[in-house]
């Protein structure tokens, strides 16, 4: 093993150094992982994704799978590390875990620890932050207005704050380093603008720079990859980073190719970094526009377990109270046009790790401003678990534009944006967690009966019956919404005989779609009504004439479900049983 897992996954990785551990991972676990390049950035670096499954017992294709991704944005580190750790777990666990030994038996994971390597490159070696990848977007040109720059030259973009009577910032009687919003009626003490420690894009042909009337500029590198995938694309006028048309990265493309290349995927996970929640279904529309309850059903039951298992909320991605949408995401891809439920877990929350208390709270008061008490508080969990690393004091700086200002504050990149190092280890184990009870509730097909019998009186004749099984919890169609799409194929059984001929039954039979365990709540007074998850498919042969042995007469029985799995079994037709 190299160097990460040893040192307990207490740093990021670069692009190089990622592919380094994956390569190392994959050769020492042969018969459980596989690694392929599917695509290139748009800056030539390899996009790979790794197949986890154990081989010997049935291939990958042949398994009911779960997809995870990270750093579809390019400053949301922490995402490739839990996808890392995930594939780390895995391959380590089996054979030593009896858990984890029958997540690899019986299912495939396919993860993707980084959608944007270029743009986690450029987030990890400059002190910049970007959406998804360091290519100017929408314009080539910087637009007026100010831009982040490490002015100072220490590495970090922090803040920066300017005197002026007419501030909106005062420092905190709590803590002199703090910085609150000024009260309404308040006059008559010192007051501050405080700004993203940076440099203004102005156009000396518009008359000389009015310092009192900075305004941030739109990002230079605001292409979201996130926003790129072709369900409900909006241009940008509508939705800003979307791209000049649908999968213009090539990075969502080589996504996109890859689900549609494999019809196993049965669910999604884009892992994000800022927030410490879950972004849930529905993402572009409201959910009364749905024909169907799928979204307060099976789905709200396994959201809820994320909850349960990370400690962390949910919160619906389209926004109802202000009809915000977040139109042409993945997961609103995925399920919209396939079927297929998606999660997007926001992983870091400073303001919890602070000890801030936010359950119950609305989106926007969750996201939203915090008091002067939240912010004390975090500033005091800075001082003692950063050691002060998260705020750097305030010092006097000659600014090459602005004149005297103050630089320092806070810092974002490992601050607010991604997990401090020392908090990195459990939240790859909680998500680890919460991503292998989503595999073990996939749709899975069993064959669990087989009959064979004589059958009339030609003492040739044999009748099979089969019985086939959902073992999973969720439906073989995993969804309404398949249903609505028609991409929801249904379950076949195959009977290919040796030593005997079919005479009644079509070799291929369809047993219809399966429901697995997710059977809802009734009234108490009314009678629990069992899930019909299984079916049968029955045929009559008769046994050859010339066949050499009684042993030569045999049956492969095979039951496929795209999103189920593949489940085969081998009968002798000379036995009765």
């Amino acid at each position: 093993m190299t160097g990460i897992p040893a040192d307990g996954f207490t740093r990021y990785l670069r692009p190089h150094e990622m592919e380094a551990e994956l390569k190392q991972l994959t050769t020492t676990y042969p018969a459980l992982a596989t690694l392929e390049q599917i695509g290139a950035s748009g800056e030539g670096r390899p996009l790979w994704a790794v197949t986890l499954t154990n081989s010997a017992i049935g291939a990958a294709g042949d398994k009911p799978a779960l997809y995870i991704d990270g750093n579809h944005h390019a400053g949301e580190v922490t995402s490739e590390m839990v996808c890392l750790y995930t594939i780390w777990q895995l391959l380590t666990g089996y054979g030593q875990d009896a858990a984890i030994t029958d997540l690899l038996d019986r299912y495939t994971f396919y993860v993707r620890p980084i959608v944007s390597p270029d743009g986690v490159e450029f987030y990890l070696t400059t002190p910049y932050t970007l959406r998804s990848t360091p290519q100017p977007y929408p314009h080539a040109d910087r637009a007026p207005g100010l831009h982040p720059e490490d002015i100072d030259g220490d590495g970090v973009i922090a803040q920066m704050r300017i005197a002026d009577p007419a501030g909106e910032w005062r420092v905190s009687d709590g803590d002199p380093r703090l910085l609150v919003r000024r009260r309404e009626d308040e006059r008559g003490g010192t007051y501050y603008r405080l700004y993203t420690e940076g440099q203004v894009v102005h156009d000396p042909a518009d008359g000389p720079l009015d310092t009192a009337a900075i305004t941030n500029a739109p990002a230079y590198w605001g292409l979201d990859f996130n926003r790129a995938y072709p369900h409900n694309w909006q241009p940008e006028y509508r939705q800003s980073g979307a791209g000049p048309y649908p999968l213009y990265p090539a990075e969502t493309r080589a996504g996109v190719d890859f689900v549609l290349d494999h019809p196993n995927i049965a669910a999604i996970v884009n892992y994000h970094t800022t927030g410490g929640f879950c972004f849930v279904l529905p993402s572009s529309r409201a959910p009364s526009e749905y024909p169907h309850d799928d979204l307060s059903g099976d789905y709200r039951l396994l959201s809820r377990k994320f909850s349960e298992l990370t400690d962390q909320p949910l919160f619906q991605s389209y926004t109802e109270v202000t009809k915000t949408a977040r139109f042409g995401s993945m997961m609103d891809w995925a399920y919209n046009q396939h079927g297929i439920f998606g999660w997007v877990p926001e992983l870091w929350d400073m303001w919890g790790a602070a000890g801030v208390e936010r359950r119950g709270e609305e989106f926007a008061r969750f996201f939203g401003g915090r008091s002067e008490a939240d912010q004390l508080r975090l500033l005091a969990w800075n001082d003692s678990a950063l050691k002060g690393q998260g705020f750097i004091p305030w010092r006097e700086f000659e600014h090459p534009q602005l004149g005297p200002v103050e630089l320092g504050g806070w810092t974002y990149k490992f601050t607010t944006q991604n997990a401090p190092h020392a908090y990195l280890r459990e939240i790859c184990e909680r998500h680890a967690n919460w991503t292998a009870y989503l595999a073990r509730t996939l749709p899975l097909l069993t064959i669990a009966e087989t009959t064979v019998e004589p059958f009339g009186d030609d003492a040739r004749l044999r009748r099979i019956t089969v019985r086939v099984r959902n073992d999973g919890f969720l439906p073989t169609n995993l969804s309404k919404q398949a249903l609505v799409t028609k991409s929801a194929r249904l379950v076949e059984v195959t009977l290919t005989v040796t030593g005997a001929t079919i005479v009644d039954g079509a070799a291929r039979q369809r047993l219809g779609h399966l429901p697995g365990r997710s059977v809802g709540a009734v009234p108490t007074w009314q009678a629990p009504t069992p899930a019909l998850s299984s079916g049968e498919a029955r045929w009559i042969i008769r046994l050859d004439d010339d066949r050499p042995t009684d042993d030569a007469a045999s049956a492969e029985v095979t039951a496929s479900s795209p999103k189920a799995g593949v489940a085969r079994e081998t009968i002798r037709l000379t036995d009765t049983y």
